[in-house]
């Protein structure tokens, strides 16, 4: 019986739980979940554990990030019972996987540790550049829409939807959440010439409600909706009624919170006023 056999057949009680904290530029990718193709960065980190680790491994990550989103943090869970190393580990890994994904840190979790469970909340960056000038270092990661609009009305719009509240209107069609009621905890909007960075803080989010929340609010202070205001599209409870989903490539996944609770300044200063990757 070959080793990766041999390792396949530990039983759960036999295999250590381990926290891998990574990045990626999500541009490649199908997003996070395994695809049939697989093109998710789920599909390429398991692969590159099971061949370090030699044996199957499977992760579980914290968010499901869409296709082409970005994470400057993701967190997922994995089984092994190979030694601890996490230098040697690390570099091996960033050495399998593709360029586009970075292994940031590598540490034993608790027994009960759940990347989704355990999260206490999520801080999402969304990126949109106004200029009527082409920038192709901003294209993979800002939505460029080349006109100007009222940023003062959508710093408005959007601090109206701050709170506990059913988003049907800003929920993916074919999501299978049970309920979608969430909280949103906090939304700043920056200002940087012709870039807007909008932030959200909140304990979860429905399929591509982000997304959603940021095309619907552009959408309405262009006047290109007819419900008025977003607390107009909140209130109908239905899809059909907000905008369109804003292209995956402006959204990043800045942070998941579990103990260490921060708040969206926090993070916007530790990643270089949120316009870099280089945090």
């Amino acid at each position: 019986m070959n080793q990766l056999n041999k390792d396949s057949e530990h039983s759960r009680s036999e295999l250590a739980a381990y926290r891998i904290d990574l990045k990626y530029n999500g541009q490649p990718f199908q997003g996070w979940q395994s695809q049939i193709d697989g093109t998710g960065v789920q599909d390429h980190l398991q692969k590159a554990l099971s061949i370090c680790l030699r044996h199957d491994v499977k992760v579980i990550g914290a968010s499901r990030t869409d296709t082409g989103v970005h994470a400057l943090h993701q967190v997922a869970l994995f089984r092994s019972a190979v030694p601890y190393d996490a230098r040697k580990w690390i570099k091996s890994l960033n050495g399998l996987l593709p360029s586009a994904i970075g292994i940031e840190d590598i540490q034993p979790a608790d027994e009960h540790f759940h990347p989704i469970a355990s999260s206490s909340e999520k801080i999402y960056r969304y990126l949109i550049s106004s200029s009527i000038k082409r920038n192709p270092f901003l294209t993979a990661y800002a939505w460029e829409i080349h006109q100007g609009f009222d940023r003062e009305r959508l710093r408005a719009e959007l601090l109206s939807i701050v709170g506990t509240f059913d988003f049907s209107s800003f929920c993916a069609a074919d999501s299978g959440a049970k309920t979608r009621t969430r909280t949103l905890h906090e939304i700043s909007v920056f200002e940087n010439r012709d870039l807007v960075e909008i932030w959200f803080r909140g304990e979860g989010f429905l399929k591509q409600m982000i997304r959603i929340v940021v095309g619907t609010a552009l959408h309405l202070v262009m006047g290109k909706l007819d419900l008025k205001t977003m607390a107009d599209v909140l209130a109908a409870k239905d899809r059909t009624k907000a905008g369109i989903t804003a292209p995956g490539q402006g959204l990043t996944l800045m942070r998941i919170s579990y103990e260490d609770r921060c708040t969206i300044d926090e993070i916007r200063q530790e990643s270089a006023m949120g316009l870099t990757f280089l945090a």
